[in-house]
Parts: C-alpha cells; sequence; structure tokens
C-alpha cells in the first residue's frame, strides 16, 4: 500500500512537471512562439535596413547629382525650365467615343 501511494505521488508529480514543461509560461509551447516572433522581427528589421539604405543613397544624390534634383522636380513638380514650351493634349474619354 505504501508503494503505490508513493508511485502515484511520483506519477502525479511528473505529471505536473511534464504540462509545465510544455504548456507553461517558459514551456516548450511558448518557446515556439518566441522563435516564430523573431524570425518575424529579424525579417521585418532586414527590410527596413533595405528601404534605410535605399533613401541614405536617395539623400547623397539629391545633395551631390544636379540632373536627378532636375529630374525629380520635372516628374513631381511638374517644373520646366526657362524658355521651354509645354504641350498638352487631351485624351478622348470611352464616353465621348461611344457617343459618335
Amino acid at each position: 500500500m505504501r508503494k503505490r501511494r508513493i508511485l502515484i505521488l511520483i506519477l502525479i508529480s511528473l505529471l505536473i512537471f511534464g504540462s509545465l514543461t510544455f504548456f507553461g509560461e517558459k514551456g516548450i509551447f511558448h518557446l515556439f512562439g518566441l522563435q516564430k516572433e523573431l524570425a518575424r522581427i529579424k525579417d521585418k528589421n532586414s527590410k527596413l535596413e533595405e528601404e534605410n539604405q535605399k533613401l541614405k543613397e536617395e539623400v547623397k544624390r539629391l545633395q551631390s547629382d544636379r540632373r536627378y534634383i532636375e529630374e525629380i522636380a520635372r516628374k513631381e513638380l511638374g517644373m520646366v525650365k526657362e524658355g521651354e514650351i509645354i504641350y498638352q493634349f487631351d485624351t478622348p474619354s470611352k464616353g465621348k467615343e461611344q457617343a459618335k
């Protein structure tokens, strides 16, 4: 009878220890979740580093390359050089073509 109680006590202890190992706050499942989160954060970090590098290159070009500045001014701001003539053409819309 005494051996049986000790065996039951040992089994209960092992069951509690095993459940804490897998499901506890610092358990194996929590560790897997942290590893997934770490991989996601590393991926996001590398993407941000790439974007940061591209922005640094653009800043460098804006500080030193006059042609690039002119290109940006023309595309984004619609600026023109003095003496240039701009021709704008209306593109026919589909509604007008169908009415004819």
